[in-house]
């Protein structure tokens, strides 16, 4: 036991004064408890002119060409009776997810060149919806290329199958659920997001928007996505395509409908005219 009241002193020194190195916390007394120091102000950092000009510049005209051009797909094809096709009706279905991923992340990025670091100005519901229709988006442009790939491999590789299988109706029944599952699928992200406030020197009353969870449990979740959504579409469509490549340069159709059958047509062509031309002889005959 130290007595503390003849000055004992150990290897460490006096350990009736002791202090000890914590990491992280400095040089503490003994049963000292950390200091609050507040919130950590950052330094206000912009994008350069020349970034915000060029960023601008080019990201507009992809949003502007971008969402004409998918509205008017939609608007042409909703239109015209005669594209009423399951190939349009997938179109369709990608347009809209491509205008849905323009709406919910482009303008975000360019009102960011001109914003304080990663100041978010959207509340938090913003932050939720704006991520959620993102993920949404690009989930369901994925799936609805791959099941526009697959109506393309039946219709060219199993045409007589196609006029029973690739209906109207049923790539609409498709295309439904493909949304329906990319909903659910994306509605956790409603939930996966918050806005925290952010401390710049000189500004106040600042938030952005970040995860709501440690990064560590979206692992998970990234991975889903990545094998979902790109990895076995990937290899779905790398498959079909093949096959269709396949047939279309092998023999087993004709390149030019009705080819094969040239010959037989020229004969039943011929016998006609002749067949024709005996029935006029015997009219004149009896006349």
């Amino acid at each position: 036991m130290i007595d503390c009241d003849n000055n004992s002193t150990t290897f460490f020194g006096n350990d009736c004064n002791s202090t000890f190195l914590y990491a992280g916390l400095g040089n503490s007394t003994y049963n000292e408890t950390p200091i609050d120091t507040g919130p950590e102000y950052l330094d206000p950092s912009y994008y350069s002119i020349n970034y915000r000009i060029v960023g601008t510049v080019f990201q507009g005209i992809v949003f502007i060409v971008g969402v004409l051009g998918n509205i008017m797909v939609v608007i042409v094809v909703w239109q015209t009776r005669s594209m009423h096709t399951p190939t349009n009706c997938y179109l369709v279905s990608l347009s809209i997810a491509d205008f849905m991923v323009l709406i919910a992340s482009v303008p975000n990025e360019i009102l960011a060149y001109f914003l304080l670091g990663d100041e978010w100005v959207w509340g938090r519901w913003g932050c939720a919806i704006f991520i959620f229709l993102q993920y949404l988006g690009i989930n369901a442009s994925s799936l609805s290329i791959t099941a526009f790939t697959v109506e393309r491999y039946i219709a060219i590789c199993h045409p007589m199958k196609a006029q029973f299988i690739c209906t109207v109706q049923r790539a609409k029944k498709i295309i439904y659920g493909v949304w329906i599952f990319a909903c659910i699928y994306c509605s956790p992200w409603l939930f996966l997001t918050k806005t925290q406030p952010i401390y710049y020197k000189g500004y106040e009353n600042m938030e952005t928007c970040t995860f709501a969870l440690s990064r560590n449990l979206y692992v998970g979740y990234f991975l889903a996505d990545l094998v979902l959504f790109y990895i076995l579409p990937l290899i779905l469509s790398c498959v079909l395509y093949s096959l269709i490549a396949r047939i279309l340069f092998s023999n087993e159709i004709p390149k030019t409908p009705g080819k094969k059958n040239g010959t037989a047509a020229n004969l039943n062509s011929g016998d006609s005219k002749k067949t024709s031309s005996s029935m006029n002889a015997r009219v004149q005959e009896k006349s």
